[in-house]
């Protein structure tokens, strides 16, 4: 048999995403919020990247559905942190609401701060078109003396929490009451829902699948009820399955095996792009990336005459660019 060669691609077990509608498609003029666990750093990055209106959940990693929740309860009820919310370790300020990143040795500072967030997302969330939201996992520990559901345990005894998985039906219900607050705040609003690739292993291998099957199941089934009433609001994003099945291979995880390398992050939000962004939208990010990268270019010789020229080119491009698109804003050399 003669010999052929065989495209990488098709090696591939192309995962099928629905079109979108133009008018559901976010572009230079659509500010998007995004929130949700780790990988949604990853989206906020690359949207800061290609200079987009967005804007970062601001009360950092929250996996589960529930403390993303109860997040934008406090945000769009109005809920401000006080001091019962907050507990001494270590001589840090920590809150079972937020992660470890909030840690801080001021707790007046902590919530003069984090009130005045409050604030600032609420008002992004009456401005925005899109909201993206990552699910990370449906475990959730249970704060035994309280009955909460904690957001981050940090690293407490684990005899004060009740780990549990999260039903599909609890799962869905707070999606509902995600969309309901967000949609109080702004009726037009456009939500994304998308899983995290990153593995859980530390609940297990056989945890880990069973816990983003059901956030899985509970969005198509939130996606399901949306379709009957005929709401066009809702979408889906199958970056775990991109992972899973596009690209199905250790090399696309770090050392760690657990999270995803840039390549793979990169891949995942090329796809994100072909669906979710005009065409207008797509050539304008390729003219920012490439200013971008000519931005990171770091010269042999820094004084030398001809990279003082590449500068001069390059600021031109950018005050070219911007007189062009008034609403791109690129820091100047």
């Amino acid at each position: 048999m003669a010999s052929r060669l065989i495209s990488i691609m098709d090696l591939i077990t192309k995962i099928s995403i629905p079109s979108v509608a133009e008018e559901n498609q976010l572009s230079y003029t659509t500010p998007v919020v995004s929130m949700g666990s780790c990988f949604a750093a990853h989206l906020q990055e690359k949207f800061d990247y290609y200079k987009l209106p967005s804007f970062a959940h601001p009360f950092g990693t929250l996996f589960h559905p529930i403390a993303i929740e109860r997040s934008l309860e406090r945000v769009c009820l109005r809920q401000p942190f006080t001091e019962a919310d907050f507990f001494l370790q270590d001589d840090l300020w920590l809150s079972f609401d937020l992660h470890s990143q909030w840690a801080n040795t001021s707790l007046t500072t902590l919530l003069n701060t984090l009130n005045h967030n409050i604030l600032t997302l609420q008002e992004a969330l009456t401005k925005t078109s899109f909201l993206v939201i990552t699910l990370g996992t449906a475990w959730v520990y249970e704060h035994l003396s309280t009955g909460n559901i904690v957001a981050n345990c940090h690293k407490q005894p684990q005899t004060l929490f009740k780990k549990q998985l999260l039903s599909l039906s609890q799962i869905k219900a707070s999606l509902e009451h995600i969309v309901a607050l967000v949609q109080r705040q702004q009726p037009h609003i456009k939500v994304i829902f998308t899983v995290s690739p990153v593995r859980h292993l530390k609940d297990g291998a056989q945890e880990n699948l069973l816990s983003k099957s059901l956030l899985i199941c509970a969005i198509h089934e939130l996606l399901g009820t949306a379709v009957q009433e005929k709401r066009n609001n809702l979408f889906y994003f199958p970056s775990y399955e991109i992972l899973m099945d596009e690209l199905r291979d250790y090399r696309f995880y770090k050392e760690d095996m657990l999270h995803p390398t840039e390549q793979a992050v990169q891949y995942v939000w090329e796809r994100f792009t072909e669906v979710f962004f005009t065409p207008s939208a797509q050539s304008l990010m390729q003219e920012v990336a490439g200013i971008q990268r000519a931005l990171s270019h770091r010269p042999f010789n820094p004084e030398g005459e001809k990279h003082q020229k590449f500068l001069a080119n390059l600021e031109e491009k950018i005050k070219t660019l911007q007189r062009k698109y008034h609403f791109l804003t690129i820091n100047p050399l």
